[in-house]
């Protein structure tokens, strides 16, 4: 038998340390990008140290993976002083920023930067509901070009978020590379929420956000709702007081008993109430990326999102785009799925085809090709 060809694992592996606080709690968008990052890095034997501000509430626990935990109430202390220290003690190779922010200004290793969007600084008011919006949207500010500064490589989601870091912060069009993400669709075995019935319901995955444009879709599906009295409008997502003001204005509407709020949902319902929709409506007013459209898309249901920003760069031609700002475009956007056979399978088709643009894999590799340019 012939000998294996020898491998040498210092080149062909890495420590790789990775800021894990947007996965300490319950996984929502860039917790579940952080938790996929490091399962595909494991994989290809990669070692990861993920580094929480307290113990998580779904911690990894593969061959290849550990957690360190830097107990900190305060973002800048973690960022600036209990971090470098650490990377230098645990021996990280390189470390990996994945939301958005968080480069120390003296790290002690190559470092990479995942820019998802710079939504903060692009929607009006988003510092609205601070105590402080002045000093909230400074120290943001702040923060982010540090980063964006200090890190040898930055990854955006999207074109879209590219060009937002171009125009807004100046940094060389060669520092960025846009590595979208990828999706990896799941059968879903979770259990619908109580009255929900599969394909009698929209369903709304983008969690409640001001900027999510709920109060537009729930004026839109009220409109809807006389000609379809069977479909209900689902929204996911956490968030108490503007929860409360939907159902205020479900409630003015009459469509009270129609508008259901599961909240936080765990991955296997979110793929289930995905897969037995009839359809997915996200009109947003603005996306770093838009991983529910893609996630629409990968499960074969029919897409109505809005025609701006990154969503225009996920969805192409493989669902309807509508003004976010128009209450009747989003309705005739819903009415046209729900009454168009012909147009629900075309969109299905074509959707699924375009979510194959997407795949994890490729996210994997890409990243670490810029991983091994940063350790250049």
């Amino acid at each position: 038998m012939a000998e294996k060809e020898a491998v040498n694992y210092n080149e062909t592996r890495m420590k790789i340390g990775i800021d894990g606080r947007y996965a300490e709690g319950k996984l929502t968008g860039i917790g579940q990008y952080i938790q996929k990052l490091v399962w595909g890095l494991s994989k290809k034997g990669h070692h990861i140290a993920l580094f929480y501000t307290k113990p998580p509430l779904s911690p990894l626990t593969e061959e290849n993976i550990y957690s360190v935990v830097l107990p900190s109430k305060n973002r800048y202390c973690f960022e600036q002083i209990l971090l470098p220290k650490a990377l230098k003690k645990e021996g990280i190779e390189l470390y990996h920023a994945a939301g958005n922010l968080g480069i120390p200004l003296f790290c002690p290793c190559p470092s990479v930067l995942t820019v998802h969007d710079i939504i903060p600084l692009l929607y009006p008011h988003y510092f609205s509901f601070s105590r402080f919006p002045f000093i909230s949207q400074t120290s943001y500010f702040l923060r982010m070009a540090i980063s964006l500064c200090r890190t040898n490589k930055i990854m955006a989601d999207s074109q879209f978020t590219k060009d937002s870091l171009l125009k807004k912060f100046g940094v060389a069009s060669e520092k960025i590379t846009v590595v979208p993400l990828g999706i990896e669709a799941r059968e879903g075995k979770g259990e619908l929420p109580e009255g929900v019935e599969k394909g009698k319901y929209i369903i709304n995955n983008g969690g409640i956000d001001i900027r999510k444009n709920l109060f537009n879709l729930i004026e839109a599906f009220a409109a809807l709702s006389p000609r379809f009295p069977k479909i209900k409008l689902v929204i996911t997502g956490e968030n108490p007081p503007l929860k409360q003001k939907l159902q205020t204005l479900a409630e003015k509407l009459g469509v009270a008993d129609l508008v259901v709020f599961p909240g936080y949902v765990d991955e296997e319902t979110l793929w289930a109430l995905v897969r037995q929709a009839a359809c997915l409506c996200l009109p947003t007013e603005i996306e770093g990326f838009g991983f529910p459209v893609l996630a629409g898309m990968a499960a074969g249901v029919p897409v109505v999102t809005s025609h701006i920003s990154s969503l225009l760069e996920v969805a192409d031609e493989a669902a309807i785009l509508v003004n976010p700002d128009k209450v009747e475009e989003i309705a005739i956007g819903l009415e046209k799925i729900l009454t168009d056979r012909k147009l629900r399978e075309s969109l299905v088709e074509k959707g699924l085809e375009q979510a194959k643009k997407f795949p994890w894999e490729k996210t994997i590799s890409e990243t670490i090709n810029i991983y091994q340019e940063a350790l250049k």
